[in-house]
């Protein structure tokens, strides 16, 4: 699954606790954005570990899930483009 999510955060500590976080498992597009192509059981799992590094008073993160047909109509202006995991076998 595609995901897309956003935060803002208002602590510097626990905003770098989130972004060190997320960063194992997607791509930072821009300061506190992040892409990920995911499976589903990874997707709870880091919903579950955000909601934990955050203060739900005080900070905001936001999921958008989006379907792999959505993805081609991502349109970008600048430079940049879409994360995908490459496909990649074991012999």
């Amino acid at each position: 699954m595609f995901v897309l999510i956003s935060y803002d955060i208002v602590d510097n500590k626990r905003r770098n606790h989130v972004f060190k976080y997320l960063k194992d498992y997607g791509k930072s597009i821009q300061k506190s954005v992040f892409e990920f192509d995911i499976e589903p059981d990874i997707y709870s799992r880091i919903k579950k570990d955000v909601k934990r590094l955050i203060d739900e008073k005080k900070d905001r993160v936001r999921f958008y899930r989006l379907c792999h047909g959505c993805m081609n109509k991502i349109e970008i202006t600048g430079w940049g483009e879409v994360s995908e995991d490459e496909d990649f076998y074991i012999v």
